[in-house]
Formats: C-alpha cells, structure tokens, sequence
C-alpha cells in the first residue's frame, strides 16, 4: 500500500510543472511545493532503506558494509533533498543536491542489481521469475535518459515504479516461499 503511495504522490509532484521540462527538483524551486517535495523525499528515502534492509536479510550472504552503504544512500538522498536548488546552479547547495540526488539514485539501483545478482546463488528459483523485471526496468531507464537527455518527471516516474514495483516483487515472492 506504501509503494502506491509512494507511486501515485511522484505522479502527483512531478506533475505541478512540465514534466517534459522539470523534475522533482524544478517543483522544489515552487515556494508552494519546497516543504512537501522535502518532507516526501525525507519519507521515501527512509522508506526504502528500511525495505533495502529489510530485503538483504533474505540473503544468507550479509556484509556489514552493505548496510553501511544502505544508510549513507538515504543519508545523501535526505541531505539532497534539503539542500535548496537554484536556477543558475552554480552555488554550492546547488551543486551539493544535484550530486546527492544522482549518487542516491544510482546507489540504490546498485544495491538492488547486488542483492540480484547475489540471488542467483541462494535462490535460482525466485530469482528467475523476478530479475527479468528489474533488467528491463533498467533498459528502459537507459533508453529514456539517452532519449530526453535529462532527468525529468517522465524518469523520476519511472524510476519510482521501477523500485517500489521491484521491492514489492521481492517482499512478495519472499513471503510466499515462507509460507510453502
């Protein structure tokens, strides 16, 4: 139920401006939607560190590291979301937000290709019926970047879906292997 939300609220704030044009980021810089795209971001990010946490507890392959790297992903994903943007981008919080943003981004695509991959060798089973969606995902992702040549709405939207789709798949899979 969270993932939806999750989903459906991207959609909503990516939607106040052009989402050809404008990301999350754009709408930041509405004085009218700061506080909310903060306080959603601030959400997620904790949101889905707790479910990465959460989905690398299904391994039996457990690294300390791992969650390290987890919780610094959210860290530098809540610092990117309270850093402000300006237009000119020049000044450091601007400079600091888009680098936060981009490396959480990334970072958390990275740990779910880990713990994907890393499925391979515990479960072959659940791990076929599920990694074709986040390579696809992925692809899609790619092909969208190269295709606008920036991040925007259209690919804030998707890489919401893509994730909270993915953990959902994962949650669910898990818990059905339980239960047989």
């Amino acid at each position: 139920m969270i993932y939806l939300f999750i989903c459906f609220f991207t959609i909503f704030i990516t939607s106040r401006a052009n989402l050809m044009y404008e990301n999350m980021t754009g709408v930041a810089t509405m004085t009218e939607y700061r506080l909310l795209v903060i306080f959603f971001t601030i959400l997620s990010s904790c949101y889905f560190v707790y479910k990465t946490h959460r989905i690398f507890h299904f391994l039996f392959w457990q690294k300390k590291y791992i969650y390290n790297i987890i919780d610094l992903t959210g860290l530098t994903m809540s610092l990117g979301a309270l850093c402000p943007y300006t237009i000119n981008g020049q000044d450091l919080f601007s400079k600091l937000h888009v680098y936060c943003s981009m490396f959480s981004s990334i970072s958390f695509l990275v740990l779910l290709f880990i713990w994907t991959r890393q499925l391979v060798f515990e479960n072959i089973t659940i791990y076929n019926r599920i990694h074709w969606f986040y390579d696809f995902g992925i692809q899609m992702l790619g092909i969208l970047i190269v295709v606008f040549t920036r991040v925007n709405g259209y690919i804030e939207i998707i890489f919401a879906i893509l994730v909270c789709s993915y953990l959902y798949m994962i949650e669910r899979h898990f818990a059905k292997e339980k239960s047989d």
